[in-house]
């Protein structure tokens, strides 16, 4: 069984299955894969790895991939440390580069639109990937000839197939620039299994599933999991052993006005929203 992780600004989605093919990921996401482009007017941007059920779901009109900023990094750095006399340096200095475009990124966010010190962060944003694009332009100029190490190689090689859907995050600026959001969420469920060594049973890992979805999506929101649960089960027991449905399930949703009552203050403060 593999776990699968789905990360909004609303919920966070477990879905687990035994397969690892895009057939699961265009299910959770709705998209019918025989088709060559998604509905009119619908759009679908995913952040992600370099995952091939990813990158088969690209191929469809409308998905719009970015791909993660941390795994390109992480190959530089796996590079110098498996070759650290011969590619150390040059593995530090590009992973510079790296750092440079997330701090251009973290600054964008912090500034209001309109003002001198957004155009400002702009510029360093644009100039971070016009930076690594030049470098990444001459260092597979050197790869051709044979001027690289291998390990260097292979990664510079991987930057230039995905550069496309990498430097897509220079016109969506106001998405993270790598999928750790998803992969932190996953850490629980792991964790998990290490300590419980897993379901018995296909039918517990589904139910597990489930339940990761309601606790992390409450988490998320700033709500505490085990109140909100004991808080369901109440409700079924009250009806008789009937799940809640319709009107009745909205102050289980963290998207509702019941539902954000919930909250904590501290959350709701930082937020900016009220209870």
């Amino acid at each position: 069984m593999w776990l699968w992780a789905f990360v909004t600004d609303q919920a966070t989605v477990f879905v687990m299955d035994t397969s690892r093919s895009a057939a699961v990921a265009a299910g959770q996401l709705g998209i019918d894969r025989e088709q060559s482009e998604l509905e009119a007017g619908r759009r679908l941007v995913i952040s992600s790895d370099f995952h091939k059920a990813c990158q088969s779901l690209a191929r469809i009109g409308g998905v719009d991939p970015l791909w993660c900023w941390a795994h390109m990094r992480r190959y530089f750095l796996r590079a110098g440390a498996a070759h650290p006399e011969a590619l150390g340096a040059r593995a530090d200095a590009r992973t510079e580069r790296i750092a440079v475009l997330y701090r251009a990124h973290h600054s964008l966010a912090a500034t209001t639109p309109g003002t001198d010190a957004h155009e400002h962060a702009r510029g360093r944003w644009q100039r971070a990937f016009t930076d690594i694009g030049a470098h990444r332009i001459l260092q597979a100029s050197s790869a051709g000839q044979g001027l690289l190490h291998p390990a260097a190689a292979k990664v510079i090689a991987t930057l230039n197939n995905e550069w496309d859907r990498l430097a897509r995050h220079q016109h969506l600026p106001q998405l993270p620039l790598d999928s750790n959001t998803a992969e932190r969420a996953l850490r629980t469920p792991v964790t998990g299994r290490k300590n419980f060594y897993g379901s018995g049973a296909e039918r517990a890992a589904h139910l597990a599933a489930d339940i990761w979805t309601i606790t992390a999506t409450a988490a998320q929101h700033g709500i505490e999991p085990l109140q909100l649960m004991a808080d369901y089960l109440h409700a079924c027991a009250q009806a008789g052993g009937t799940a809640p449905a319709g009107a009745g399930l909205d102050s289980f949703l963290p998207w509702t006005p019941q539902g954000r009552a919930r909250r904590s203050p501290a959350r709701s403060q930082r937020q900016g929203t009220g209870p």
